[in-house]
Formats: structure tokens, C-alpha cells, sequence
């Protein structure tokens, strides 16, 4: 394959995502820098790195550095935003490889994941190869207090998994386990990105600390709209089956309510972790949790770190950027993938 055939673009923006265009030419310059920093002289690496990078996906992790740079001040340093933001973007990607060989996923987005395409091996130390690569941006930028937000970020999202995986199977999780697991899988990584954008402008430490309240909230409701959608979405639109944390045995905010409540106790633990579930049988559990009113509850908890995520941003003074960071709040909870 030619180098061309891995060349991304930043996404195209939608209606639902127009938040973004005031950070759209940051987006550029950092796609721009993703497609130069994959390069690597063995083919292998670059083909999977580019696989990857192809794949797909909003880059809200970088948009979050520009925006939360942007909200402390107009003009920030648009050098650091595109290396730091780039850096990001590279821990996810490294992130994302390596959870589809621990989940053995086949597809992500309707596509072939780079472990089903290349295997799992290439995939694990070509996982390791962008990891390094986000390490090494972050070093060029010399910050070292981004460097550790990072690095806390990294070791984070990794007990997160391992917590994750370990859970996976038990219909008994704690509700206080399975908050913790979104916490540190995917609510640190969206407030560190804000604090490393707000530490890019020169944020003082109360402008800091809302930016960094405002990406923990988000993240949490993301990962709950997330894991409701399981339930709910279409899988047209989400690329994956119905009820597939359901078939895989991953007890999520939908089910725990349930189990907490005595909602069809038996009949939900029997179909637990059961790989061959049907779509009828999936639909009936959903109508189920629709009926019980547990997935307006799922909802509800969303919608209510929305809130707390918009509150976070009060101590900012008003800009376009504090205005996208709201409109980013209606989107997350809005989404339908």
C-alpha cells in the first residue's frame, strides 16, 4: 500500500458537532501532525498505525486541549496546542488497539479492528509503538506538569481496564466498582485533556481545577450515555450489535439498576454473559428496563453530570470556547454513537 492510502483528514463537522468549529484549524494541524508522527521505517508499524488513525472518530480528546487553551485565553499557543493535542490523540488510539485484543473485538465503527487485520501480537507492540510516540511528543513540548497529567492519565485508564476485565462476568458488581471503573477508564483521560489545555494558556489553579471538574463530568456522563446506548441505540448508526455488554457479561449502569431493584433478577442473571443471546431476547430485556423505568434512570444520572459539568464552568469568564464547552454537554447526552 501506498503511503497516500493512510493520509487522514480532521473530521467533517456536523450539525451535531459545529461546537467545534471554533477549534477546526487546531484539528487540522493536529491531524496533520498524527499523519507524520505514524511514520516509521517499518512497513508493518505503519501500516497498523495508519489503520488506526484511518479508522475514524471525533478527536474530542484534542478538541478538549484546544477548547479548554481557548477558554483561558483567545490566543493561546497554537505549537504547543497541536503537540500536546496530538499527543492525546495518540495514547487513545494506543488505547483503543490494545482494548480490542483484550475484548478480541472483530470491528469498531463498521470496520475491521487493526488485531483482526494484523493480529494480535502486531497489534499489542504496534499499541506500545504510539504510546511511546505520545511519550515522546510530550517530552518535545517539555512541560512537566502535562507530562504528568499524561502519565497519570496512562496509569489510570490502565487500572481502569484491569478492573474492567476483572469485573467482567460478575453480575454482582458494586455500583461504587462500576463508578470507579468509568472514572478511571474514560472520565480521567477527558480531565486531564482540559487541565493540559488550560496548563498550555497559563490557567491560574481555581481555572485550572473548573476545566479539569468540567472533562471528569463529562467523561462520566459520556461513558453512562455510552453505556446506555447499549441498550438503546441503533446499531445501524453505533456499529455494534444490541446489548452486547449484555452477551459479553459487563454489568453496566442498566443492569445494576435493575439488580438493585429485584427487576427480573432471575431471568437478567440467566441471560448474563451469554454470547448467544438473540435479538428478541435482547428486546425483551430492553423493553423490560423500559417498562421499570431504569433506563430513564440511566439517563437521568447523564444528564445529571451534564449539569454538574456545565456548573463546573461558572468561574470562567464568557467566550466562544465556554459557549462550544456547553453546547458539548447537550451532544454528549444527544448523541446516537
Amino acid at each position: 500500500m501506498s503511503a497516500a492510502t493512510y493520509i487522514s483528514r480532521a473530521p467533517e463537522l456536523t450539525p451535531a458537532t459545529a461546537f467545534l468549529e471554533l477549534v477546526k484549524p487546531d484539528l487540522v494541524a493536529i491531524e496533520e501532525r498524527l499523519n507524520r508522527e505514524i511514520a516509521s521505517d517499518v512497513r508493518t508499524v505503519y501500516n497498523l498505525s495508519g489503520h488506526v488513525l484511518c479508522a475514524g472518530g471525533k478527536r474530542l480528546r484534542p478538541a478538549m486541549v484546544a477548547l479548554s487553551a481557548k477558554a483561558i485565553g483567545p490566543k493561546p499557543d497554537s505549537a504547543r496546542v497541536e503537540t500536546v493535542g496530538a499527543a492525546v490523540e495518540l495514547v487513545h488510539m494506543a488505547t483503543l488497539v490494545h482494548d480490542d485484543v483484550v475484548d478480541d473485538t472483530a470491528t469498531r465503527r463498521g470496520h475491521p479492528t487493526a488485531n483482526a487485520v494484523f493480529g494480535n501480537g502486531i497489534a499489542v507492540l504496534t499499541g506500545d509503538y504510539l504510546l511511546a510516540k505520545a511519550m515522546r511528543l510530550l517530552a518535545v513540548d517539555g512541560d512537566l506538569r502535562i507530562i504528568r497529567t499524561v502519565s497519570d492519565i496512562t496509569i489510570e485508564m490502565s487500572e481502569g481496564e484491569v478492573m474492567e476485565l476483572a469485573a467482567t462476568g460478575d453480575p454482582t458488581v458494586a455500583l461504587s466498582v462500576y463508578f470507579e471503573i468509568l472514572r478511571k477508564k474514560t472520565a480521567v483521560f477527558v480531565e486531564g485533556c482540559c487541565r493540559c489545555g488550560a496548563l498550555i494558556a497559563g490557567a491560574d489553579s481555581e481555572h485550572e481545577h473548573a476545566l479539569a471538574q468540567y472533562g471528569y463530568h463529562l467523561g462520566m456522563a459520556f461513558q453512562v450515555a455510552d453505556d446506555l446506548l447499549d441498550y438503546t441505540g441503533d446499531p445501524t448508526v453505533t456499529g455494534k450489535p444490541l446489548g452486547s455488554d449484555l452477551r459479553d457479561g459487563r454489568a453496566t449502569l442498566p443492569f445494576l439498576l435493575a439488580q438493585q431493584d429485584g427487576i427480573e433478577t432471575e431471568k437478567l442473571s440467566r441471560l448474563f454473559g451469554d454470547p448467544e443471546l438473540t435479538d428478541t431476547a435482547v428486546a425483551d430485556v430492553v423493553g423490560t428496563l423500559g417498562s421499570a423505568g431504569i433506563l430513564d434512570r440511566t439517563r437521568l444520572v447523564a444528564r445529571e453530570h451534564v449539569e454538574n459539568a456545565a456548573a463546573a464552568l461558572n468561574p470562567l469568564s464568557p467566550s466562544p470556547a465556554k459557549d462550544a464547552f456547553l453546547a458539548l454537554t447537550d451532544f454528549v447526552v444527544q448523541r446516537d454513537r
